[in-house]
C-alpha cells in the first residue's frame, strides 16, 4: 500500500495526469518509453547522478526478470539501462571494457526496513541474466542500482549514499565486484552533492516551471510536457490507476506490486487476453490472483 513518510497508509486519491511528478512511478515509466527521447532522458540523469559524461545508453523500459522457478518471486526493473562504450558498439582500445547495467528506480513507498535486502534481492535476479553460459566471472557486467526516494533511507540527512561490498575487518582490502547500491534523498543536506544533482532532484520531487534551473533539467522538462499531452499516455494512466485502485480496494497488503507480478506471468505465457479482462474486471482479477496464490 501507499505509505507516507512516517509509514502511516494513505488513501488511494486520484491524480490528474498533468499533476504527476517525474518521481512517480507512472510518469517515470512513460519518459522512459518515448522513442530517442527516453534514452536521451536516461543519459541526462545518469550524467547528473554519476557527475561524468554519458555519451550513448540503451534502455529496456519496465524490464521484467522472473524468479529462478516458477514458484520464486520475480521482479519489474523500472529503468534497466547499459551505457554504450561506443557508437558502432565496438571497442575503443584493445583493453576490453566491462559494460555497465544501471536500474534507476524512483520509488514514493516507504519501505526504509525492507530496501535493503530488497536491493540485494534485485541485484542477485539482475546478475543470473548477465553472464553466458561459458564465460568467466571476469566478463559480469558491472551493476549500480540507483533509487530515488522523498524520504531519508538511513536518517543522516544525506543526498547521496552509496552503497557496496567491503571487507568489515579491514575496509582498506581492495574488494571491487562491480555491485553498487545508489541512494538518492532528494530533500538531503549532508554531504558535498553537485548544485546540479540538487536541482535534478529537486525537480523531479516536484516537476513544476519554477524548479527549471538549468538546460538539462529544461531538456527533461520539454519531454514531460510533451509526454503529458499525448492522448495514448492519458488513456494509459488511466488504466494504471484502474488497476492500482483495484488492488488497493481488495486489501492486498502489497497490492501493486502483486498486480504487477500476475500480469508479467500472464504476458510471459501469452494470455494478453486474460490480462485485458483482469483490467477490467475485478471479480477476474481477484480469480487470477488466487489461482496463482500470490494472496497468499
Amino acid at each position: 500500500m501507499m505509505q507516507n513518510n512516517n509509514g502511516n497508509v494513505k488513501k488511494h486519491e486520484f491524480r490528474k495526469l498533468e499533476d504527476l511528478n517525474v518521481i512517480d512511478n507512472f510518469l517515470f515509466q512513460e519518459l522512459l518509453m518515448q522513442e530517442d527521447d527516453g534514452e536521451e532522458f536516461a543519459r541526462i540523469l545518469l550524467k547528473t547522478i554519476l557527475g561524468k559524461p554519458i555519451r550513448k545508453v540503451k534502455i529496456v523500459p519496465q524490464k521484467n526478470i522472473p524468479g529462478i522457478d516458477t514458484n520464486k518471486h520475480g521482479i519489474r526493473l523500472d529503468a534497466y539501462i547499459e551505457e554504450v562504450v561506443d557508437e558502432d558498439g565496438s571497442k575503443m582500445s584493445d583493453v576490453e571494457v566491462i559494460p555497465t547495467i544501471y536500474d534507476i528506480e524512483p520509488n514514493n513507498t516507504f519501505e526504509k526496513e525492507t530496501l535493503p535486502k530488497r536491493m540485494r534481492y534485485y541485484h542477485g535476479l539482475i546478475d543470473t541474466k548477465l553472464l553466458s553460459t561459458g564465460a568467466g566471472y571476469g566478463k559480469l557486467p558491472n551493476v549500480f542500482i540507483i533509487v530515488i526516494l522523498p524520504y531519508d533511507p538511513f536518517g543522516k540527512n544525506r543526498m547521496v549514499y552509496t552503497v557496496g561490498n567491503r571487507c568489515i575487518e579491514d575496509a582498506s582490502i581492495p574488494y571491487e565486484d562491480g555491485a553498487r547500491k545508489i541512494f538518492l534523498y532528494t530533500k538531503g543536506a549532508e554531504g558535498n552533492p553537485s548544485q546540479e544533482l540538487k536541482d535534478m532532484l529537486k525537480y523531479i520531487e516536484k516537476s513544476t516551471a519554477d524548479n527549471i534551473t538549468n538546460q538539462d533539467i529544461a531538456s527533461v522538462s520539454e519531454l514531460v510536457d510533451k509526454v503529458k499531452k499525448r492522448k495514448e499516455v492519458s488513456i494509459n494512466y488511466m488504466k494504471s490507476w484502474e488497476m492500482e485502485k483495484t488492488a488497493h480496494d481488495e486489501g492486498l497488503t502489497e497490492g501493486v506490486e502483486l498486480v504487477n507480478e500476475l500480469y508479467s506471468k500472464l504476458l510471459a505465457a501469452g494470455r494478453t487476453d486474460d490480462v485485458l479482462k483482469a483490467i477490467q474486471n475485478k471479480t477476474y482479477l481477484q480469480k487470477l490472483l488466487n489461482d496463482f496464490e500470490l494472496t497468499n
